[in-house]
């Protein structure tokens, strides 16, 4: 037999057992998808000292280890959640939407405000039971604020764990995550007395 035919067959046998391999695992460890598009703050508070104020949204970046770039999970990996687009870009959203909510003018790198304080987010750990994020502030260029925040809220009973509940749950972590940040009287300093 010729050594090329015998060599391709080896690696096409070889190659459709990684795919079979692949897909049998995969189905193995089917997740549920939590779909969180529908998010609208939700304030238990109002913010009244940051009516009128200006913040320019730099950036969110995803340097959790425990999300993919679209989606995060479930400690028991049964459910994952996300949007149609990246996470870091579903906090984004949600910030912005929350800023602007309290009454804050919003400018994004598409149209800055070069004269507003601008806030980096980075997402240091997202799970369904945990979010945790470095907020950095900057005025005219130069870094004036690094904070690490976080936000706990533990599992439902197992029975409760359905997609849309689970969705609700999820959108109102992200609103005592914003809350957090915008309670703090050191963010508020930075954004207030610009």
């Amino acid at each position: 037999m010729n050594t090329a035919k015998w060599s391709r067959r080896i690696i096409f046998v070889f190659v459709g057992w990684m795919v079979i391999s692949l897909l049998s695992s995969g189905c193995a460890g089917k997740r549920t998808w939590v779909l969180i598009d529908q998010y609208k703050p939700q304030f238990s508070k109002d913010w009244n000292q940051y009516k009128g104020k200006s913040i320019y949204l730099m950036n969110f970046d995803n340097q959790a280890n425990d999300t993919s770039i679209w989606y995060y999970f479930s400690r028991d990996q049964k459910f994952s959640y996300g949007t149609h687009y990246a996470i870091h870009s579903y906090f984004w959203q949600a910030f912005n939407e929350a800023f602007v909510k309290a009454g804050m003018a919003v400018s994004s790198v598409d149209n800055p405000d070069l004269t507003a304080p601008s806030m980096w987010i980075t997402l240091r750990s997202i799970t369904d039971e945990r979010y945790q994020v470095r907020v950095a502030g900057q005025q005219k260029g130069a870094t004036i604020f690094i904070k690490d925040y976080a936000i706990e809220e533990s599992l439902p009973p197992e029975a409760d764990r359905n997609p849309a509940d689970l969705a609700q749950r999820a959108y109102r972590m992200t609103n005592q995550l914003i809350e957090s940040i915008l309670a703090d009287p050191e963010f508020q300093k930075i954004i207030t007395e610009s």
